[in-house]
């Protein structure tokens, strides 16, 4: 794949998309307020459930990620839930490749992408390549910018939270959104432009599991 055709694959989806892409009720079952700063912990629970159909709790999976060295940050594990970011605490929050060895563990083969990794001829990533994974039956996990996701104040420039995505419906101009982030936030759904501005301040950070 050359670059110019890694980067045509991670563009905004075209008006070729219509219906719906996954499953907008996926992460309803499932679902499950966090009560640390864990989003990617228990973005990673919720695809757990999905394919298992047996979700970890969040402690068995700060428990796991206690205990996992991470790779993003050696010497270090993939989640530390002291609360001073000086010793590797919850102020670093969890790195999105680290992700790959928590689903390693439950068995669950994951791939890490994002646009310089696209770019590079590596995974796809955008919302073009988005909707095919998701109508292919895998599960995903993005870096979104949380404040436009939210509607709330706050910096708007990178992403910090992690949520899954269930599903995209071209038709209805939504995003259905795994997010762990509120009481308020089971059945998230935010429009395309939305999304696609939230996601986009993290490259497009993606991790994607392997087809079933």
């Amino acid at each position: 794949m050359t670059q110019e055709d890694a980067k045509d694959e991670h563009e905004d989806a075209g008006p070729d998309f219509s219906g719906v892409y996954g499953d907008p009720a996926a992460a309803l079952e499932y679902w499950e307020q966090q009560s640390q700063s864990d989003c990617g912990l228990m973005a990673t629970r919720l695809v757990v459930g999905e394919i298992t159909g047996t979700p970890p709790t969040e402690r068995e999976m700060i428990d796991l990620a206690a205990k996992t060295p991470s790779d993003c940050s050696p010497g270090e594990p993939v989640y530390d839930e002291s609360i001073d970011p000086s010793d590797g605490g919850v102020g670093h929050g969890t790195c999105t490749t680290d992700l790959l060895l928590l689903l390693k563990h439950y068995g669950i083969h994951a791939d890490y992408t994002n646009d310089d990794e696209a770019a590079d001829g590596g995974l796809a990533t955008g919302m073009d390549a988005l909707a095919n994974y998701l109508g292919g039956g895998r599960e995903a996990i993005v870096c979104v910018n949380s404040p436009t996701i939210w509607d709330t104040d706050g910096d708007r420039t990178d992403c910090g939270h992690m949520v899954t995505v269930s599903a995209i419906d071209f038709d209805s101009n939504a995003v259905y959104l795994g997010d762990s982030g509120g009481d308020d936030t089971r059945d998230e759904q935010v429009t395309i432009d939305v999304f696609e501005t939230a996601w986009a301040t993290g490259d497009h950070e993606l991790v994607v599991t392997a087809p079933r």
